[in-house]
């Protein structure tokens, strides 16, 4: 049986959305950043899209974080701008 990942999707989305309101982007700010549209920026914050890859590496770029980042479940996010 595959595993449902809704909680770490869920999860992602919630940190994902925290990350978007601290650095003061609108999710159509977002959405543009990551040449997506809103309604995906708003599934991906609930938690209710899977992501491709190409999407969850632009949104690092937008964030100026690395994947890693993203995916680390403590809230210490590491700013790789210079």
């Amino acid at each position: 049986m595959i595993p449902n990942y809704k909680q770490e999707l869920t999860d992602l989305g919630t940190k994902i959305k925290r990350i978007r309101t601290e650095k003061k982007l609108t999710q159509i700010n977002l959405a543009a950043l990551c040449d997506i549209d809103v309604r995906s920026v708003q599934m991906i914050e609930r938690g209710e899209l899977n992501m491709s890859l190409k999407i969850f590496f632009s949104l690092a770029v937008a964030f100026e974080v690395t994947p890693c980042n993203l995916l680390n479940k403590e809230d210490n996010i590491i700013n790789t701008s210079k």
